[in-house]
């Protein structure tokens, strides 16, 4: 069963319950603890445990059915997955981690605010320190000017000022350490919470390819099954008697059809993962390599094709296919999929449709110009001037994290070696700008 810490996450007042999910009588300290996945026979037994507070659930409602799988949102936070039964069982393998990534983030979000907390309280104390060591320098100036006429007073109290100020440069000293220190401990865990970060990001894209990946397999199996009663049927006549010309043209037939079905649901699952790999493989490696951008491009899309197909968008694409670039094709898809997801989380609140572009040309600079736009919401001068701060966004406790664009920033910068900026308008969208070397430099 898969756990965080002793929470379980995968719940159902099912019982016995299915491999992998933990049987409790479901109640409302389950499902707020965190993020968890319930299952349920049904919609209607889900409103019925969790009537008054189900709207605040962060997971997956999984229901059973042999109907095509779909997928729908029950709330900001919680989706509705509908599952064949053979494969309830399978669900703790495919969404145990992107649950205990979002439970880690959660985790580390707590941590670095109480690290916040305690930055705050040292500067205070910094503060007055300094305004103390202020005030003694002031004392010590004043007493030095009426002791002057006093040779023999003057030494014994220079001794005397003298301990003082050694022990509160010490002082000073050690508060410096440890602010110095809370510092770093800070970095560190905005490290960790990037990392954290963008594997859940991964995570929600495995999980989609794998909703991809469900219905052409799915297919192959059924049209298999079909071919195997096709066989055993002709088996079946055979021990009867003999087998009729009509029933081995009409086996030949079925099997020219299925074999035609086979080639193509498996030739688009092979499609998914040729362009899956190696976008998997970047995104883990950081590796530098060679690169064509039309190809990283198409991986990046593909991956989050499942979401494009949900929203009510359109996304126009004019990307020079010739152009290749020396650099880091994981940082690259990155920021091309946090600037999409963004668009689709923020742009189109509340519209019915809308519409994304993405154009890459090679520049005679050797710069690639990359423009990304789309016609949406648009944002407010206030907003603009702090999307790349880490932890600001204007969906919290809708979906949005805050460090999506402050992800992408750091890695056209810092990775790429190139430069990023924006503009928008209220009401007619947003677009952002990127210029990349197409040799990148050599990591500090």
């Amino acid at each position: 069963m898969t756990d965080t810490g002793s929470r379980p996450l995968f719940l159902t007042p099912t019982d016995p319950a299915p491999a992998g999910w933990h049987h409790v009588v479901l109640a409302k300290r389950h499902l707020l603890a965190g993020p968890v996945a319930v299952l349920v026979d049904d919609l209607a037994q889900w409103r019925s445990v969790s009537a008054g507070f189900g709207e605040r659930l962060n997971g997956l409602v999984l229901t059973p059915s042999t109907d095509e799988p779909h997928c729908e949102r029950l709330s900001p936070l919680a989706w509705h997955l509908t599952v064949p039964p053979e494969r309830v069982g399978a669900a703790p393998l495919l969404f145990g981690g992107w649950l205990e990534a979002i439970g880690d983030a959660d985790a580390k979000s707590q941590q670095l605010f109480a690290l916040e907390h305690r930055m705050e309280r040292i500067g205070r104390e910094f503060e007055l320190t300094r305004h103390d060591y202020n005030e003694l320098t002031g004392r010590l100036q004043h007493q030095v000017q009426q002791l002057l006429a006093k040779e023999a007073e003057l030494g014994r109290l220079n001794e005397t000022l003298e301990a003082r100020v050694v022990e509160r440069t010490a002082d000073l000293g050690r508060a410096n350490e440890g602010l110095y220190q809370a510092l770093a401990e800070l970095k560190a865990t905005q490290n960790e919470l990037l990392k954290s970060a963008e594997l859940a990001h991964l995570g929600a894209l495995v999980a989609g390819i794998a909703h991809e990946l469900n219905t052409p397999i799915g297919n192959a199996l059924t049209v298999a099954t079909a071919l195997s009663h096709e066989t055993a049927q002709l088996r079946h006549e055979r021990a009867i008697g003999g087998i009729r010309r009509s029933s081995l043209d009409r086996l030949l037939d079925r099997v020219d059809e299925i074999a035609l079905v086979l080639e193509k649901n498996l030739v688009r699952a092979a499609d998914i993962i040729h362009h899956t790999k190696p976008l998997a493989v970047d995104r883990l490696s950081e590796q530098r390599r060679r690169f064509k951008v039309a190809e990283v491009i198409d991986d990046t899309l593909a991956a989050l094709s499942p979401q494009l197909k949900r929203a009510p968008v359109t996304l126009a694409l004019e990307v020079d296919g010739a152009v290749e670039m020396d650099s880091f094709p994981g940082a690259f898809s990155t920021v091309l999929s946090n600037l999409v997801t963004n668009a689709l989380t923020h742009a189109f609140t509340d519209r019915a449709q809308g519409r994304l572009q993405l154009r890459a040309k090679p520049c005679d600079d050797g710069q690639l110009e990359m423009v990304f736009s789309d016609d949406g919401a648009g944002m407010t001068p206030a907003v603009l001037g702090r999307i790349f701060e880490p932890f600001f966004t204007t969906q919290l406790g809708r979906g949005g994290s805050g460090l999506g664009l402050y992800i992408a920033y750091n890695q056209v910068r810092r990775m790429l070696g190139g430069h990023i900026s924006v503009t928008s308008t209220v009401g007619r969208g947003t677009s952002f700008r990127l210029l990349l070397p197409t040799v990148a430099p050599q990591p500090a």
